[in-house]
């Protein structure tokens, strides 16, 4: 909010870090989805159930955001400091509720992608990795490296890079075919599109 626009130093540290990993979610997207969208959506912060939110009729479930949760732990180098202090355990719900809004938003955007018939092929899949080794400047050995070290196998990864397909794809379509700005576009899809948080 306002708020903590004016005052980077109360929480920027976990506000930076969730922008670098979104390296892993939406490593075409840049953060451009959550940057949108920060604010329209409420905060979660706790769930009594297994399903933290349900968009367009599938369910994300509470273990995938501790997951996400985990890995963002781990590449921000907190994987080993307590959440006991009170200040741990506000800096770790403000990063449990950006997580599952990134999530909620890249839900929206995949889903709504296979809606408008998008799709992508495996070569388009091994294209991009390639791509991204090229411009990473890693081998074969370095890039598994960089997998076990961020805990992804190489499905996970294809798996990671389809979905960023889809919402390029999906962003490509709406600017170029329907032609609407970027912004105008992912706010018809985010209207669009019905999504239900369970966790409070």
């Amino acid at each position: 909010d306002d708020e903590d626009a004016s005052h980077p130093q109360a929480k920027s540290p976990s506000r930076k870090n969730i922008y670098a990993i979104l390296a892993v979610f939406l490593t075409v997207m840049g953060g451009v989805v959550l940057l949108i969208f920060t604010g329209m959506l409420p905060n979660p912060m706790k769930s009594g159930g297994t399903t933290a939110a349900i968009v367009n009729g599938e369910k994300i479930t509470i273990a995938e955001v501790d997951q996400k949760f985990d890995l963002y732990k781990k590449m921000s180098g907190k994987s080993g400091q307590p959440d006991s202090t009170p200040e741990g355990k506000a800096a770790a719900t403000d990063a449990r509720m950006q997580i599952l809004q990134t999530m909620i938003q890249e839900k929206i955007l995949v889903t709504e992608a296979v809606k408008e018939k998008i799709s992508v092929t495996p070569q388009e899949i091994a294209d991009k990795i390639n791509a991204a080794k090229k411009s990473l400047n890693f081998s074969d050995k370095d890039f598994d490296g960089f997998l076990k070290k961020h805990g992804m196998t190489l499905a996970n990864f294809e798996k990671r890079i389809e979905k960023d397909l889809l919402i390029e794809k999906l962003i490509a379509k709406g600017t170029k075919e329907k032609g609407l700005t970027k912004d105008a576009w992912l706010i018809e899809l985010q209207k669009r599109a019905k999504v239900e948080i369970l966790a409070k």
